[in-house]
Formats: structure tokens, sequence, C-alpha cells
């Protein structure tokens, strides 16, 4: 998509300026006003400005259809992709003049974006000829007129379509009757679609690397993967830190690509390159190919915890020593007298600094006591011994902080792990603060402090969780898989589930997902459904639901099971006939509920 000019000092005057230097000498004047905080009032930003029209919600496979039916794109490579759209633009909208509000290039380099009215009259590929509305109509108070004159000019009238958004007609206009407003108001409406569906296009589907894509493959696949993406993002399928990796490796791709054009712009317009010149230059092409190929698995795949790419420990469990024998490892940073006093005097004791020393001399049936403290998370990644883990003392005060980033935190493939009186901190792990990929763990006195998803109990794996506390998550807190057992025990579970306003930014506003349940404090999959034993528990939600089933899976060939309506029904009184009509839900799947507090459930497809 070809881009607006950057812009430049059109005169030496300096009465000219660029639109930046008019919205930065704004943003100064106003921070000198008393109680202004740099921002202009609502009343004096908005008050001139008409109502944006917008999209109606549209269901992943009309989405779908619209792309393969209006565009045209599904069939054709992806090199061929690009002109298809900018045929689909032209087609509808050249010769059509209609009102908009300019968002520019500029948007994300103050504290504030300015919104200008302007008049387009024609198109050009991905490109609009506009011009300014008269009076001036914009969003930053006092903005003089000339700067924003001097602005277009200097982008020749011509800005991204994306950039442009479509206005309703001001319904006081004297010249205009009822009929006539009413045409205009479904022409708008139909404009108004065609660039939210373009928008849609550049900003979630347009890959830089498909012009180069020569290949045979339709461009269907990647137009399905890519759709899929998007809606298991926007309803929370993808865990929130997977998203922020995605994101920030996608935003590098984009820095690299522009510093690899820009280097090469410069070497060729100085002549023949140097040697040193042209190891650099191709340093940095095999940096951007790399992270486009990164970024081409992630889609491809699906970006999703229980996809094909989420990451598995490989390392295989080292079983019994030759003698039988087992060890108490204490991870401390001092050994004292009184530490010894509780085991018996042929106990073998090994000291340690971290946990992760005493997990790799760890084997089959040894003990590993961590002491107060802040103990690094690294090492729980690969438990693949049958070993049991404690702390000694107030459980707040032994801690296990994740290693930021990493894919896993806490994660089980052991034939019977046991973990006691410790408290989890996770920090942003794609996989949420525990796994359980394989075999059994006993999970008993923990607490789970998460930022994004929590617990999950993989295919054929068994949890049993009693006396914990989980707090923080804002994707499921325990997630069970088909097929797996769970057995959940006097545990305080607390579930944040963001409002529908609360979606990643860099996602539409207007989610085609709003109102439908995603995954609550406990969310089971029931194509297989999992046996699970829920006594005593508090699940708490906040904005969200306690349980969540999903009746099915879907896959990236069927957008249609996302639109199925969800069930809810409110449990939290025991005596009630919702409450009844909710644990019924749960007991004809096999759930076996006794003495439980949770606020609702909602039965559905998979989300």
């Amino acid at each position: 998509m070809a881009t607006a000019a950057e812009p430049t000092q059109v005169s030496k005057d300096e009465t000219e300026k660029t639109l930046e230097d008019g919205i930065e000498e704004i943003r100064l004047a106003e921070d000198d006003q008393p109680g202004t905080s740099g921002m202009p009032s609502a009343s004096m930003a908005f008050r001139n400005l008409p109502r944006i029209v917008r999209s109606t919600s549209i269901s992943p496979q009309a989405r779908y259809e619209i792309f393969c039916k209006e565009f045209r794109i599904a069939d054709c490579r992806p090199s061929q992709v690009l002109n298809r759209v900018h045929t689909y633009i032209e087609e509808r909208l050249m010769g059509r003049k209609w009102l908009a509000l300019w968002r520019g290039t500029y948007d994300n380099s103050f504290r504030h974006s300015i919104d200008i009215l302007v008049e387009v009259d024609d198109v050009c590929s991905d490109q609009a000829h506009v011009s300014l509305f008269e009076p001036l109509m914009c969003s930053g108070a006092g903005l003089p007129q000339h700067v924003v004159e001097a602005q277009l000019e200097e982008l020749d009238h011509t800005v991204d379509i994306v950039e442009l958004h479509p206005i309703t007609l001001r319904d006081d206009d004297p010249d205009m009757d009822d009929k006539d407003l009413e045409n205009e108001e479904m022409e708008i409406k139909e404009i108004a679609a065609i660039v939210e569906n373009v928008r849609f296009f550049f900003e979630h589907l347009r890959r830089d690397w498909d012009d180069e894509d020569e290949g045979d493959q339709a461009f269907d696949a990647y137009l399905r993967a890519r759709l899929q993406l998007y809606y298991d993002v926007v309803t929370g399928c993808v865990p929130a830190p997977l998203v922020a990796r995605y994101n920030r490796t996608m935003a590098k791709y984009i820095v690299r690509r522009k510093e690899l054009l820009d280097y090469q712009s410069r070497i060729q317009g100085e002549g023949e390159p140097t040697n040193a010149e042209a190891v650099e230059c191709w340093r940095k092409y095999y940096e951007v190919l790399m992270l486009s190929g990164l970024l081409q698995i992630w889609e491809t795949l699906q970006l999703r915890a229980e996809g094909p790419c989420f990451p598995r420990v490989l390392r295989r469990t080292k079983g019994k020593r030759d003698d039988d024998s087992t060890v108490m490892h204490l991870v401390t940073d001092m050994l004292t007298p009184s530490m010894l006093r509780d085991f018996k005097d042929d106990t073998a004791i090994l000291q340690h600094k971290t946990p992760q020393s005493a997990l790799q001399q760890c084997y089959e049936g040894d003990t590993i006591i961590l002491y107060p403290g802040i103990h690094s998370g690294e090492g729980f990644h690969e438990l693949t011994e049958s070993v049991t883990i404690k702390g000694v003392g107030k459980r707040k005060d032994i801690i296990v902080e994740a290693i930021t980033y990493d894919d896993l935190f806490v994660n089980i493939s052991a034939a019977n792990v046991t973990m006691e009186n410790i408290t989890f901190i996770q920090s942003e792990n794609t996989e949420g603060a525990l796994r359980v990929e394989s075999g059994c763990a006993v999970v008993t006195d923990c607490t789970f402090k998460c930022d994004g998803t929590g617990i999950t109990v993989r295919e054929g794996a068994n949890l049993t969780m009693k006396n914990c506390t989980i707090t923080g998550t804002r994707g499921a807190a325990i997630e069970l898989m088909p097929g797996c057992t769970a057995t959940l025990e006097n545990n305080d579970i607390t579930h944040i589930q963001d409002s529908d306003d609360d979606f990643d930014p860099s996602f539409d506003a207007t989610v085609e997902m709003k109102g439908m349940a995603r995954k609550g404090a406990v969310h089971l999959h029931v194509v297989e459904p999992p046996k699970v034993q829920m006594i005593n528990n508090k699940i708490k939600c906040e904005g969200g639901h306690g349980v969540t089933v999903g009746k099915k899976k879907y896959s990236s060939r069927d957008f249609s099971t996302l639109d199925t309506e969800h069930q809810t029904t409110d449990v939290d009184s025991g005596d009630a006939p919702a409450a009844n009509k909710g644990k019924d839900i749960l007991t004809k799947l096999g759930v076996d509920l006794k003495n439980n507090t949770i606020e609702d459930i909602s039965v559905g497809d998979a989300i």
C-alpha cells in the first residue's frame, strides 16, 4: 500500500508550517493554559464535526464471502491480490463525491490526533484525491487553516483511503427534502462499508511479502488463515502475551523492512556500492526474510496455545537412581542447623542456590524444599521427573517468578508431580501459569497470580487441585481440554473478563464478536468431555462467566461455528430454578458438582 510522503517544510516563511508543526504549536500552547493538561476540551474539539458512519457487525463467514465474491481475491495468486483490491476500489468509488474525516499518518506522533473534514472527489488505486471542506472543521481547537492547506499541497491533495472515515450528512440542510436525505444516507452507508472493507484488508489481511509470492497456490488459504487469526485474537482464543509477541515481531519486521528499503535507495543513489555496503545490505535483507518467515509460520499454523505451534518439552525423564535412593534438595542461600532438625539422620541432603539447580539434579522420587524468598522460575518449564516441590514457611513468602517472555512457566510432563505451599507469579508467558501436558499433577495450598491465562490441562493429562487461589486471569483461569481428568476442591478462582470495548486497539472498535460468550474462569472443551469433579469451589468473575462450555471446535475452513448464540444461566443461588438448570447442564456433561459457588454458566461452540 502506498503511503503518504513525509511532510516537509514548504517555505522559509515562519507563517507557513507543516501540519505536524501546527499541531505541536497547539499542544505547547495548550500545555501553558491552566487546567488544560495539554488536551483541548471536548466541546471545542468536536462540537462541529459530523458523526462517522459505523459499519454494522459482520460475521466471520460474511466477511470471508465479501473478499471472495466482491474483492475476488480468493482464487488469484498472492502477488495479484493488490491489483484486485485496487480494481475493487476504483470500480465502486471512482468519480463519487463524499465527505470524510481525515486521520492522517501523524496520529501516533502526538498526544492527540487531529480529525479534519475533507471532500473526496476521486480515487486511484488505494489513494483518494481530497480537498479541504470550507469552512475548516477539525478536532484541533485553533488549528490555522493555512497549516492544513500547506500539508495537503505537500501531499498533492492525495491521501491513503484507509485514513478516511465517511461521515453522515447533516439533517439540517434546507436544500434537501426527506427523500433526498434518505437516498444520500443510503449512498454514504454504502461508501462507508466499502471503505471499511478496504481498511480491514490493509490492516488485517495485507502482507508485504505477498507481492513477491509468484507460486501457484491460490490466496484462499492465506485469506482463511488470516481471518481465523483475527477472530481468534478478538474473541480471546489466543493468549494475550502471545498476541503481544506476534505484534512486536510484526512491528520489528515493518521497521527493518523500511530500513532496508531506505538503505538500498541511499547506496544506489551514491553509485556503485562498496563491498562493505553490499554485505550490510545482504545482512538487512536476510533479517527481514527471517522475520517474515517467522510471521508466516505463526499465521499458517495458527497463533494459538493449543495449535500445532505450541511449545513442547522434549527432555526425557531420567527415572530412578541406580540404587533406588532419593535425595532431599534444599533451596536456600544459607543452610542452618535448625533447617536440618526436621529430617531423619539418614536423609541425603543437597543444598542449592536456585530451584533450577535442584531440578537439574533431581531423579524420580526426590523432594525439593523451597525456603522463603523470591526464586527464579527458570527450570520449571520442563518438569519431567516425578518429584515433590513444596515450600516451608508462609505461602506468601515463598515466591517463584516466571521468566518474562518465555513461552512456558510451569510445565508438567511427568507421571506424578506434587507442588505444595508456593506462590507462583506469572508475567507474560504465552502458555499461562501452569500447563499439565501429560501425566498427573497434584497442586495443594498454592497461589497463582496471573496476568493472562492460568492453568491448562491437556488431552489425557490429570490435575488434582485443592485449597488453591487463582487471581488476575484474563483468559481462562482453568482450561480443561478434551479427554483430560480434573478434580477441583476448595479453590478460590477469580476471573477478570475484559469488556467488549477493551479489545486490543490495533483491531476494529466495532468487533463482530461483541456479545459472544468468551472463556470463563473454568472452560471445558466437550468434543470428548473431560472428567471433572468440582467440590466446594468459589468461582467468581468480574464482567464474564464462571464456567463456559465449548461444544465443538472449529477449523480455519469453517467460520460459521463462531456465529452460534450462547446460553447463559445464573447459578449464584443454590435453590433458584436458574441455578438448578445451570447445574443440570454440567451434570449432563458428566461434571460432578458439590457445594460450589459459581457465578454463571455459558454453553455454546468453542470460542
